[in-house]
């Protein structure tokens, strides 16, 4: 085998080999435009909510949202986006006794749906970035409840 032979073998491996990554689910990265730190622009004026996310792996995502008054920690919750059985779920933890989990039923570049019927409110969390502004929504059949979250630090 000539040098040149040998070059051009290698060269292909590895073109296979980034060509395999690349055709490899991009989903993993669908959730990374939420990472950071985020404040509500719409939260009344005596109070203070903000959303922390990170990334723990490719197939999970944690964040925490809590909402202070005076100083005083008045509202928190665990979220986190986690990927079981090839399926994407929105888990939220500390509001309920139990975890409530909701099923991602739309997943795009830059938002996702997520919704569970048996839940009594909400029954459906959406989370999309608009620009520079984090949009989630709660909501059921009869009421929506926005939060506008734009990032700091």
């Amino acid at each position: 085998m000539t040098v040149n032979q040998l070059f051009m073998r290698i060269i292909l491996i590895i073109l296979i080999v980034l060509l395999c990554f690349s055709c490899k689910d991009n989903t993993i990265q669908k959730f990374d435009w939420m990472l950071g730190s985020w404040v509500r622009t719409n939260e009344d004026a005596n109070k203070s909510t903000f959303e922390y996310w990170s990334k723990k792996s490719s197939e999970e995502y944690i964040g925490l949202g809590c909402t202070v008054k005076n100083g005083d920690t008045i509202f928190k919750e665990n979220m986190r986006i986690i990927k079981i059985d090839e399926k994407w779920s929105f888990e939220v933890t500390g509001v309920n006794e139990n975890s409530t989990v909701f099923l991602i039923t739309d997943l795009t570049e830059n938002g996702f749906v997520s919704e569970n019927e048996m839940n009594e409110f909400p029954k459906k969390i959406t989370y999309y970035l608009d620009g520079e502004v984090l949009i989630a929504k709660i909501s059921d059949k009869d009421t929506e409840i926005p939060f506008l979250f734009k990032k700091y630090n």
